[in-house]
């Protein structure tokens, strides 16, 4: 009887070792797709944000591509302050989204910012058509100048695959 109960007690434990160890696999793997999950929001958000500032450069860019492909005299009665302020909310959006854009030694966000903002400065307190036309430019070469960095960041998170 006592080799009996051994016996039944001893499969039970075997059973029991068995039910666990399956369960434990089961845990794994839904803390694997938990995982996978999370890491697929994390890059929605970083895409999400990026297409964000995206749309902005591209409204930036609109804005003064007449500065770029004009004629300084052409530019008489357009308001280019109005102009400035689509481009402040891009660089604005810019440092906020500042740390995709840095590696070891460079950020690319911190100098585009730097330089947009100093050009900025500028355009916005002259008159002269001429210096407006001049400095628009030069601010559409700084925004065309970033556009790849940006592109690249985004194909980057775009093409991440968790």
């Amino acid at each position: 009887m006592s080799d009996t109960i051994n016996w039944i007690g001893s499969i039970c434990s075997i059973l029991g070792a068995a039910f666990a160890f399956h369960q434990a696999s089961i845990s794994k793997a839904a803390a694997k797709l938990s995982e996978s999950i999370k890491k697929q929001l994390v890059n929605h958000r970083k895409t999400s944000e990026l297409a964000e500032l995206q749309a902005l450069l591209k409204a930036a860019q609109n804005s003064f591509n007449k500065y770029g492909a004009s004629n300084p005299s052409l530019l008489k009665g357009i308001d280019h302050n109005s102009d400035a302020q689509v481009v402040l909310e891009f660089i604005n959006k810019l440092m906020a989204f500042r740390d995709y854009f840095s590696d070891h030694f460079d950020n690319a966000a911190d100098k585009t910012y730097s330089e947009i903002n100093t050009i900025l400065v500028r355009f916005r307190l002259t008159s002269s058509t001429n210096t407006v036309s001049k400095l628009g430019a030069e601010i559409l070469n700084s925004i065309t100048s970033f556009s790849p960095n940006l592109q690249r960041e985004l194909n980057t998170q775009k093409e991440k695959v968790e």
